[in-house]
């Protein structure tokens, strides 16, 4: 018979209490955490049905691009990997998508078996882009309750509007692109809410300098309200996602937004706004790849708030890009549905990025 020490007793007697009082103390379970959110722009999601009102005759399959039925389910099933691999052992919870067309890609998406065990629901912008493309996002129903969504206009007075009530006459909304998505969603959990932007920002067609401009008009719009949301609560938890066509370091972000670099060291507070990117921007990572060379025009930044209480929502001081080979052709470039107009049958020709929801 083994005999144990005076010792050796109390610490086994210490051990078995610290485990006990670990053991309860409060831990916000698997089904209590929200779980990842992501943004992707998908390069060009368009269904093979020719919209009078928009310039997507290409993705028809009698246009230049011969974009049929099977080519378009592809892109989809393709997408529904990516997301699907990028929730970890479940699915995403929030997934912010630029460059769809309309909602009824959205609803064709999640019809694919990928989503058979997961409802999401998803709101969908209606904006006066002339190809059509608009930003979505979608939100798993068990987690998140859905409280509003609305656009903001990229260019004009009016600051938002509910989704799809666009109060202005054809002349104000005409050539005003893509508007931004803001949707309010509450944690069932916790109760916690937030306010989730989603953003495609104008182009730099015509050159970085020529438009810098109007990307900073957008960004200071989407300040504006974020302002304003911080005035009636400031410690409001905001996230901005989106492609911006500039990177963590341009003044659209930094100035317009007033976006700031994040590091192990920065002080954190609720009402400033951190650019998870930029950590892999430093690094010299990216999510595009332009003449050879990657840069980061996709980026999710978040208030200081998620960051801060008890149970912070967010731990980690940077995104993550899912940077799987599947979606890098031989040659290490992106691999496109399209190069030109040949056809690749690929993803896209951004990289998707993440974070993670406690």
């Amino acid at each position: 018979m083994i005999r144990l020490s005076q010792r050796s007793l109390l610490a086994l007697f210490g051990l078995v209490v610290t485990f006990i009082l670990i053991s309860c103390l409060p831990d916000r379970s698997e089904a209590q955490e929200i779980g990842r959110m992501m943004f992707y722009n998908v390069e060009n999601l368009f269904d093979t049905i020719d919209d009078p009102l928009t310039d997507d005759g290409d993705f028809t399959p009698d246009g230049h691009l011969h974009w049929t039925k099977k080519r378009y389910r592809v892109k989809r099933e393709n997408l529904a990997w990516v997301i699907s691999n990028i929730g970890e052992w479940g699915m995403p919870a929030i997934v912010g998508l630029v460059e769809i067309e309309n909602k009824g890609v959205i609803a064709d998406l999640l019809s694919l078996n990928t989503f058979k065990d997961i409802t999401y629901d998803y709101s969908v912008t209606q904006s006066a882009d002339p190809r059509g493309i608009d930003v979505a996002l979608m939100w798993d129903k068990s987690k998140l309750k859905h409280i509003e969504s609305q656009e903001i206009p990229h260019y004009g007075t009016l600051s938002c509007f509910p989704l799809g009530c666009d109060p202005r006459d054809v002349h104000e909304a005409s050539g005003t692109g893509r508007n931004t998505l803001w949707v309010t969603l509450e944690h069932r959990s916790t109760g916690r809410q937030m306010d989730i932007f989603v953003m495609h920002s104008p182009s730099r067609r015509g050159g970085i300098r020529e438009t810098e401009e109007k990307r900073l008009e957008v960004m200071s719009k989407v300040r504006g309200i974020i302002d304003s949301i911080w005035q009636k609560d400031p410690n409001r938890n905001i996230v901005v996602m989106g492609d911006f066509n500039d990177n963590p370091s341009d003044a659209s972000l930094k100035k317009g937004l007033g976006a700031q670099g994040i590091e192990a060291n920065t002080p954190i507070k609720p009402d400033r706004l951190y650019n998870l990117a930029f950590p892999l921007f430093n690094e010299g990572k990216g999510t595009h790849l332009f003449e050879g060379h990657y840069w980061m025009p996709d980026q999710i930044i978040v208030s200081g708030g998620l960051f801060l209480g008890d149970n912070p929502l967010l731990r980690d001081r940077r995104l993550s890009i899912f940077h799987n080979k599947a979606l890098f052709t031989r040659r290490g470039t992106l691999r496109r549905t399209y190069a030109g107009l040949n056809y690749n049958g690929g993803y896209s020709d951004h990289l998707p990025i993440y974070i993670k929801l406690y």
